[in-house]
């Protein structure tokens, strides 16, 4: 007396080791079941990968957000603080801009000084490269005054930003 597939339960006691419940493959709504559940998991690893991505929109409002930020509020640099990539790296993340699970995002010093138009008296202005993972776009933020030496004492800094599109 053969079993129709139908028949079949949809869950069954598994066979093997730990005993506890799964879909049936041996029953059509079972395997409906295992590959709506496959399906599931791709959707939200897909999902999940696309959220924490950030599109050239995201990132070049978040510089510009970060750099009014950045010029509006005085900031204490100690030793603790890791300096002026730390503070662009926290100010780009609390733009409130960009993917909801976070996103790579880099922030690098570029070595190269320079006076510009603004700096009246010559001063030298600390250039950092701002760019993330799967975006072709970077922002270039020129920081003044240059970055105090590290010392066990905090500074506190009035920080001048300005943003041009493209790497520095």
């Amino acid at each position: 007396m053969s079993r129709d597939r139908d028949d079949e339960p949809i869950i069954i006691r598994e066979k093997w080791g730990t005993n506890r419940y799964v879909y049936n493959p041996n029953n059509p709504i079972g395997v409906a079941l295992i590959i709506g559940s496959l399906l599931f998991a791709v959707g939200g690893i897909y999902y999940l990968h696309a959220s924490s991505s950030w599109s050239e929109g995201e990132l070049s409002d978040a510089v510009r957000v970060a750099a009014r930020d950045l010029e509006e509020h005085p900031r204490t640099l100690g030793s603790w603080t890791g300096g002026y990539e730390s503070l662009i790296r926290d100010a780009l993340i609390d733009s409130g801009q960009g993917p909801s699970a976070g996103g790579v995002l880099h922030v690098d010093k570029r070595t190269a000084t320079s006076a510009t138009p603004a700096d009246k008296a010559g001063d030298s202005v600390e250039r950092f490269e701002v760019s993330a993972k799967d975006v072709d776009a970077a922002f270039c933020l020129s920081v003044s005054p240059p970055e105090p030496e590290p010392g066990l004492t905090s500074v506190t800094v009035s920080l001048s930003v300005s943003v041009e599109e493209g790497g520095c």
